[in-house]
C-alpha cells in the first residue's frame, strides 16, 4: 500500500487535472438529503413493523399461551396403551401386578415403623414421578423404543421393589 501512495504523490499532477462538472456540489447535496430522508422513512417502517410483530405475538399469545383449554390439551400425557394394542396388554399386565402387590402390602398385619413407611411411600412416589416424566417423553417421541422399554422397566422395578418390601416385612413379623 505504501508504494501505491508514493506513486500517487509523485504523479499528483496527472490525477488532479480534471474538475467535477458544473452543478456537482448541488447534485451531491441533493443525493445526501435524499439518503437522509430515506433513513428517516426506514426508521418509521421499522417501528411500524415492530408494532405489527407485537400485535401478532399478542394475538397468538392470547390463543396459545393464556387459553387454559389449550394448555390442558397440550399437557395430555401418553401411555403405552395409546401406542398399540400389544403395549396396552403389557401395560394392563404390569398395572394389575402392581395393584396386587399394593393390596398385599396394605393387608399386612405386621406393624411398620413410621420412618420405614415414609421411606417406602417416598420410593413409590419416585417410581410414579419417573413414569409420569416418561409419559411426557413418550408423547414427544412416540416411536422411541428406549422410552417404551424404560416405561416397562419402571413397572418391573416397582413390582420387584414391592415384592422385596413385602418379603422384608414378613420376615420381621
Amino acid at each position: 500500500m505504501g508504494k501505491l501512495k508514493e506513486f500517487i504523490e509523485k504523479n499528483r499532477e496527472y490525477f488532479d487535472d480534471q474538475r467535477p462538472g458544473s452543478g456537482h456540489e448541488k447534485r451531491f447535496l441533493n443525493k445526501l438529503n435524499k439518503k437522509n430522508n430515506q433513513l428517516g422513512l426506514r426508521i418509521w417502517y421499522g417501528v411500524a413493523a415492530g408494532f405489527i410483530i407485537l400485535a401478532m405475538f399478542s394475538f397468538f399469545a392470547k390463543d396459545y399461551i393464556f387459553d387454559k383449554s389449550s394448555i390442558k390439551n397440550n399437557s395430555k400425557i401418553m401411555s403405552l396403551s395409546d401406542i398399540s394394542f400389544k403395549y396396552q396388554e403389557v401395560e394392563q399386565f404390569y398395572q394389575a401386578g402392581i395393584d396386587k402387590k399394593l393390596t398385599e402390602f396394605n393387608k399386612l398385619d405386621c406393624k411398620i415403623d413410621q420412618d420405614q413407611m415414609v421411606m417406602i411411600n417416598k420410593e413409590l412416589k419416585q417410581f410414579d414421578e419417573n413414569y409420569l416424566s416418561l409419559q411426557f417423553e413418550l408423547k414427544r417421541n412416540q416411536n422411541d423404543e428406549r422410552i417404551i422399554n424404560a416405561m416397562i422397566s419402571n413397572y418391573q422395578t416397582k413390582i420387584r421393589f414391592l415384592e422385596l418390601v413385602i418379603d422384608q416385612i414378613k420376615q420381621n413379623c
